[in-house]
């Protein structure tokens, strides 16, 4: 199971996920992201991650294509924080 809470204000969006990040919830997350899109034009985007107990390549790669397109993904549990500075740091090298 997945869930998707987000939460608005004026300077930010703000994605908590709640459950294990695997297919084929992933379809869900990426519908929702471009369902969003618009609403979030100017705002930055914060995805919490302090929910998820469990992220499968799918989810990896979903995550990474958040990050791409500007979200800050926040992690405090060990498991979830390797798995976003992987992101990042494949971000980073692939930058120029």
């Amino acid at each position: 199971m997945l869930r998707i809470t987000i939460a608005e204000t004026l300077s930010e969006q703000r994605w908590t996920l709640e459950g294990r990040l695997v297919q084929p919830r992933i379809s869900e997350l990426k519908s929702t992201w471009m369902k969003t899109e618009i609403a979030r034009r100017e705002r930055k985007c914060v995805v919490d991650l302090t929910g998820v107990t469990f992220i499968d390549k799918s989810g990896e790669k979903a995550l990474a294509g958040l990050s791409k397109e500007g979200a800050e993904l926040i992690a405090t549990a060990i498991y979830t924080r390797h798995v976003v500075h992987n992101i990042e740091r494949k971000k980073s090298n692939r930058q120029p």
